[in-house]
């Protein structure tokens, strides 16, 4: 337990540290005056979330769009979101306790080096002043962008993440799919605080139980909680 509440502590610790610096921007007067403008077309080929999670432990986002147009994208990105969490940031909640200097708390932690696009090496996925937004760059006609965010899940519970793409940072820049529609998508996820059970299979083999072993014995260690909490 030492172990696990001095490794939470490190990972929100860098990220209490990463607000900081995503807060210090700059003038973005101008910023958007030579992207080119108007609606791309956009295909969502892929998303992929573990969708049940254990605190401490580490997953990828992995979402894959394809430029389903003739122009290329100025600049593929996307806007991540926890919808009616309160989240200004991606991957966070907004807590609701009074007085706090800041009020944004992590679900996952973002770690360092990441996202970044599959099979490269360096960082492919810039933060923008809007602090929920990633941004991936040019996407030529026909190019697919495989975009990949290593988290750590940190705070148990229930959570919708919401994608939605775009094809520029500028008001009149956007991306849309074959039905004209905003390219968008939702991933359900329960975090666990419960490490993975095991048992002695007939073979004497260690394994882990279920998936429904292990939701059944989680929903009694919340009853009993819950009774001991009224």
């Amino acid at each position: 337990m030492p172990r696990f509440i001095l490794t939470l502590g490190l990972l929100l610790g860098a990220l209490s540290a990463a607000l900081v610096v995503s807060g210090c921007g700059g003038d973005d007067d101008g910023q958007f005056a030579n992207e080119a403008t108007g609606e791309f077309p956009v295909q969502i080929i892929d998303a992929n979330f573990k969708k049940l999670q254990t605190v401490a432990q580490t997953y990828d986002l992995t979402i894959a769009v394809r430029n389903s147009g003739d122009e290329t994208i100025p600049a593929i990105n996307t806007v991540i979101d926890l919808p009616g969490k309160g989240s200004t940031l991606a991957f966070a909640y907004g807590d609701k306790q009074p007085g706090l200097a800041m009020n944004q708390r992590p679900v996952w932690v973002v770690e360092e080096g990441w996202p970044k696009l599959a099979d490269t090496v360096g960082r492919g996925g810039a933060t923008t002043p809007d602090r929920r937004t990633f941004e991936f760059g040019k996407l030529k006609p026909g190019d697919t962008a495989n975009m990949v965010w290593r988290v750590v899940a940190v705070r148990p519970g229930n959570y919708l993440l919401k994608y939605q793409i775009s094809a520029g940072l500028g008001p009149d820049t956007s991306a849309v799919d074959a039905n004209g529609n905003v390219p968008t998508g939702v991933l359900p996820v329960h975090i666990t605080d419960f490490a993975r059970l095991t048992k002695v299979n007939a073979k004497g083999q260690v394994v882990p139980v279920s998936r429904a072993e292990q939701a059944h014995v989680e929903a009694q260690q919340e009853s009993a909680n819950t009774g001991l909490n009224p």
